[in-house]
This record gives C-alpha cells, structure tokens and sequence, in this order.
C-alpha cells in the first residue's frame, strides 16, 4: 500500500505565451497501487491520465488539471468490489500574492484554489497538484447498485445473494426488557415463599 504516488509534470514558462492558452497532457502507467484514504482503500487502476491547461491572467498563471483514471473500491453496503471511471476537473491558481495572515479570514472560493509560490520558476512542478487532484476525486462512498441490499448486520450473509430469516428472530427491545422485568418479579415472588412470606389470599367470611 502506498500513501502517496510519485507524479511530476513540468511546465516551462517559456511555453506558455502571453495571452495564449498551452495544452498538454501527461500520462502515467505502472502497476496498479492500493492507497488510503477518506477511512477506507482504494485500488488505483493504471494508466493516470491528464489534460492540462495554461493560461496568463492578471500576472498570475491559471492551471486547468483534468484527471482521468480508473478506480476500484468496496460497496459501502456489500462490500463487493465497485469499478468506477473518474473523470474530474480542478483549478489551480499560481500566484506571488502572500496568504492572508488574518486569523479569522474566511477564504473564498478563488484563495481556496490559489497555490502560493515565492517567485517564478523556469520550469514549474504540477505534482503536488496532480495528486491533490486524485485524492479529491475519490468518492467517499460507492454502491455497487442503487438498489443494493448490503449485508445482514447479524450473519452476514449478502441479501442480494439470499435472504435470512435473521429479522424474524428479532425481538423487540422493548418486549425483551419487560420479559427480563416479568422474570425478575417471579423469582422474587418465589424467594418469599421459600422464606415463609407466603402469598397474600383473598380475606374469607365465616357465615353464622
């Protein structure tokens, strides 16, 4: 299991023209790796692909990154395996601007994109994005069917596959602490008579 993967991408400034937008792409194949995240694991299926786009705009450098790949993960009712096709599209923005130091400053969707470097480069390093990028296309949760019935909580046994008669042995919660409560009361019952307490009786009349 690998907790990050080693991804580069280079973009040379000398390429991207004032005014213009650069395309590139970038592809990465090797064996298939198993990562974790968001609580659970998930089967990376090679090749990683990404279409990148570049542009200018007011003195910062505007990056387009769209991941393409393949995943594989369990239901999160069944547990099968769930093969999914991911295809994302993110915004970075490079800029020399200072993050705000203001404790209680609250970002906007744009400084939540903003990549904060110290000066400009000649050629510049997507990687920490391109994995951002895949770990915020993961999905928290996958069904293997929207109508999936998961498994049962008491055998397990997988309710798509076959039923149990596990929920007609259920009892009640509240019925079973009343026959606990019923139990109770008859041993104590029979602990008084067994220590000569016996069992008030109705009052009888003697006629005459």
């Amino acid at each position: 299991m690998k907790d990050k993967l080693d991804l580069h991408c280079f973009l040379n400034f000398e390429d991207i023209k004032k005014g213009e937008i650069y395309r590139t792409s970038v592809s990465f194949d090797e064996a298939d790796s198993t990562i974790s995240y968001w609580g659970q694991e998930y089967l990376l299926k090679f090749p990683l692909t990404f279409d990148v786009q570049a542009c200018w705009a007011n003195g910062e450098l505007r990056v387009d990154l769209e991941p393409a790949f393949r995943v594989e993960v369990p239901c999160a009712r069944c547990l099968k395996p769930v093969l999914l096709d991911i295809s994302e599209r993110y915004e970075y923005i490079y800029t020399l601007r200072k993050p705000s130091s203001e404790p209680d400053h609250e970002l906007s969707e744009e400084e939540m994109s903003m990549v904060h470097i110290k000066f400009w480069p000649t050629h510049l390093d997507l990687g920490p994005q391109l994995w951002e990028s895949i770990i915020l296309s993961l999905p928290s949760v996958a069904l293997c069917d929207l109508y999936c019935r998961g498994l049962c909580p008491h055998c397990g046994k997988d309710l798509n596959v076959d039923s149990c008669d596990c929920a007609f042995r259920e009892v009640d919660p509240r019925l079973e602490a009343l026959k606990k409560a019923k139990i109770s009361l008859s041993g104590l019952e029979r602990r008084k008579e067994r220590d000569g307490h016996p069992k008030k009786k109705g009052f009888s009349r003697k006629n005459g």
